[in-house]
């Protein structure tokens, strides 16, 4: 016996030192009591096959079975136990009349409900035991006893459960024969209830309605660290270091726009969302950060900026606000393409190059074309009415002319040295006028004419031969200026 009780004593004290070194808690509730039936079988241990039969099962028919456990985190538990049974069938059967049975028995669990096997708020949570007690049959001495098995839990209703489990206790020394030292099966069933408190981080908040039960923290929070005290838990608080309002997710926010501080680009005025916090004054979508003309509404694309003519150049920057341009001419108009704005276009409807003030300049052998032409330009003798075979000539110097609009031409008139002088300079001048006439009776433009007179001043050949003569009865037209504003 004495060998027994100390086999005894070192299960117990094994499994209160295991125990003490388990650091923490199961999260739920901390302490199990049940009652129920206790079945005690001293067969099957050495019939194994009869395991299931009944008849050799000593059962007291009522509460026989008391059990108080102590979660010590979520993995292990320690129970206590404490049985009793009426044996009246022994190993084999043998009836031995009606004496009673005690057993007290310390055990450490395994559950499997620990959140990693299975969740922990299981409805069925089974587990494995061992450890030691002992047990005392009447009529004989108090026995040692180790062993272990498994059971489970079935929750049925919050903290109310049906409690079943089956051991095996090995009795040290034991002996089929001998009454009281024989191995035995310990099955039981019966209710079992959870309660008590349980605050694992000593934050004054029971662990199962603790969100961190590990870490200490306010109501406010669930019990969760708020090293802000802004009611935002820090697991949760985007800003944990900086109070800040729970729908901004603990972020402050300075200016009270409802844009988090963080998030905020103008953190010290209020904005709207849309802006990202920044102020909008005339309300055309672009943060007045970004408007370069903040007090009137404008485009996105201009940088808030207006756009009157819709030319892409916004009017701070365009010289020609009202009418539609080109981004190249600072929004001015270029009617003619050519790269020179309108209103710096000499020629704004005729394309011309930069060189020429943006008109049109005349080809070399167009102007040449019409001084050969202008010098075969007949008129009656002694008259200033041109003769009808030089209309043909005539044409088609207008039509260059037409051509290139903004040119103006001088047309000049000589004559030989036969004759008085004086009457000779009048007929070049009326002869060059009638030439002028012609034209703009074609549609040339008066002003971009002009017509004189130089009579026999200007030969160009010698005056002194027929052929010289003729050459100086003549009519000159040249290009005086390219260029004419229209």
């Amino acid at each position: 016996m004495r060998h027994f009780t100390k086999l005894f004593i070192a299960v117990v004290l094994t499994n209160l030192l295991f125990a003490a070194q388990l650091n923490a808690q199961s999260t739920k509730r901390p302490w199990m009591i049940g009652a129920g039936l206790n079945v005690i079988d001293f067969n099957a241990p050495y019939n194994f096959d009869q395991i299931a039969q009944t008849e050799y099962w000593n059962v007291l028919p009522a509460i026989s079975k008391l059990t108080i456990a102590r979660n010590l985190n979520p993995s292990f538990a320690v129970d206590l136990q404490l049985g009793g049974s009426r044996i009246t069938t022994l190993t084999g059967g043998e009836e031995i009349g009606a004496r009673g049975f005690i057993d007290a028995d310390v055990d450490l669990r395994y559950k499997f409900d620990n959140g990693y096997i299975i969740k922990e708020n299981a409805v069925f949570a089974p587990y494995l035991f061992a450890g030691g007690g002992i047990n005392y049959l009447s009529q004989d001495q108090v026995r040692g006893n180790v062993g272990g098995g498994l059971g489970f839990n079935f929750w049925f209703w919050k903290d109310f459960g049906l409690n079943i489990q089956s051991a095996y206790r090995l009795v040290p020394g034991g002996d089929e024969t001998v009454a009281g030292k024989q191995n035995y099966l310990n099955h039981s069933a019966g209710i079992v209830v959870r309660f008590g408190k349980n605050d694992t981080d000593k934050d004054g908040i029971e662990d199962d309605e603790d969100a961190c039960v590990e870490e200490p923290g306010p109501a406010s929070t669930m019990g969760c660290p708020d090293r802000d005290n802004d009611a935002v838990a820090d697991k949760s608080d985007a800003c944990p270091d900086n109070a800040g309002p729970v729908a901004l997710n603990g972020c402050p926010d300075a200016d009270a726009d409802g844009i988090a501080d963080k998030d905020d680009r103008c953190p010290s005025v209020a904005g709207t969302a849309a802006m990202k916090g920044c102020p909008d004054r005339d309300a055309d979508t672009v943060a007045d950060i970004d408007d370069q003309c903040p007090d009137q509404k404008g485009l996105v694309n201009l940088k808030g900026c207006p756009d009157t003519d819709a030319d892409g150049v916004a009017d701070k920057d365009d010289l020609c606000p009202t009418r539609a341009g080109t981004v190249a001419l600072k929004g001015c108009p270029d009617r003619d393409g050519d790269g020179i704005a309108d209103d710096d276009d000499r020629c704004p409807q005729d394309a011309g190059p930069i060189s020429n003030g943006g008109c049109p300049v005349p080809k070399a052998e167009e102007i040449q074309s019409i001084n050969v032409s202008a010098k075969s330009i007949q008129f009656v003798t002694g008259s200033d009415k041109i003769q009808a075979s030089s209309n043909a000539t005539l044409d088609n110097i207008t039509a260059l002319m037409l051509k290139y609009p903004n040119t103006r031409w001088s047309i000049e008139g000589h004559t030989d040295n036969v004759g008085k002088e004086a009457k000779n300079l009048d007929l070049s001048k009326r002869r060059a006028a009638s030439v002028k006439n012609y034209f703009i009776s074609k549609g040339v433009a008066a002003d971009r004419l002009d017509s004189e007179g130089y009579g026999q001043i200007r030969p160009i050949a010698d005056n002194k031969t027929a052929a010289g003569r003729t050459e100086n009865r003549r009519v000159e037209i040249k290009l005086m200026e390219i260029g004419v504003k229209k």
